[in-house]
């Protein structure tokens, strides 16, 4: 493997290391997820149009392409405002996992997308990444906030497992403005939010928002989506796996966030089975 394969390894790393900080940070903040969105998405597109300032590059990608460009901010839109609500009405730690199971639903779409049956051993996979969702809920209640968190988590997931199979097929779009279009149309969406959001914002929170804005998202986004739309979609799939304990990691010291035995159970079972499907896929594509 060449040099360059490395260092988009080392930049999908540095990615999912930032993405990581999100879950916490939001949960810290607690800021109404409108707000969070359209303030990280304002401060990216500000960023990305002083930079192409800059460098001379159009971000405007042509007319034949918008429908793409629109999908693809429809879809990041509503994986992150289903990801915020559920950060909010759980934990960050469980709303980690639950958006994890993304490498199942990943499984599932090449299915669907690229005509690939899936074997047994990967059904089996899914689920049981699935049973790992039920264990990590302390009571599995609809009626409860936790399970509703979840579930929001677990939509997110799957909304995020079509984001890079998106970008590998619209690849013939230039990144910057992939990036670019994808960012603006999920600021036009949530500013719809605006109006009815709360717009109390605690003094403390700013610096929250600003880092969640600059260093999460104009960063840690551009960065993850050149690797996901020039790494092999296995590749970038075990990669984003760090994302789980890292969140943990994150919320058990900055929010003394616990997970129980059984939690962690859960938690084990989603990544093991995400990566031993992720794993015997890549492995039946390589002998085939």
């Amino acid at each position: 493997m060449n040099t360059g394969f490395w260092r988009l390894i080392l930049l999908a790393v540095l990615a999912v290391f930032l993405m990581a900080m999100v879950p916490v940070i939001i949960k810290y903040i607690e800021v109404d997820p409108w707000l969070i969105g359209a303030f990280r998405l304002s401060v990216s597109v500000v960023g990305l149009i002083l930079l192409a300032g800059i460098t001379r590059r159009p971000l405007i990608a042509r007319k034949e392409n918008w429908i793409f460009i629109f999908l693809l901010g429809l879809v990041f839109a509503i994986h992150w405002l289903t990801y915020f609500y559920s950060i909010q009405l759980s934990t960050a730690s469980i709303a980690a996992i639950g958006v994890s199971t993304f490498g199942a639903h990943l499984l599932l779409l090449g299915w669907i997308v690229h005509r690939q049956p899936p074997h047994w051993l990967e059904l089996f996979c899914v689920l049981l990444a699935f049973v790992g969702v039920y264990l990590v809920v302390p009571d599995f209640n609809l009626a409860d906030g936790m399970t509703i968190g979840l579930i929001l988590a677990v939509i997110s997931g799957f909304l995020y497992a079509l984001l890079p199979l998106m970008h590998q097929k619209y690849r013939h779009i230039n990144g910057e403005r992939r990036t670019f279009g994808q960012f603006f149309v999920a600021m036009v969406i949530f500013s719809f939010g605006l109006p009815q959001a709360d717009w109390a914002i605690p003094s403390e929170s700013w610096l929250g928002l600003i880092v969640l804005g600059v260093v999460c998202t104009l960063v840690a986004h551009s960065l993850w989506i050149k690797v996901s739309t020039e790494l092999n979609h296995v590749v970038t799939s075990v990669v984003y796996y760090l994302y789980v304990p890292i969140a943990m990691l994150f919320s058990f010291v900055f929010l003394d966030e616990v997970l129980s035995p059984v939690q962690l159970l859960g938690a084990g079972l989603i990544l093991f089975a995400n990566i031993l499907g992720i794993w015997f896929r890549w492995r039946s594509q390589s002998s085939g």
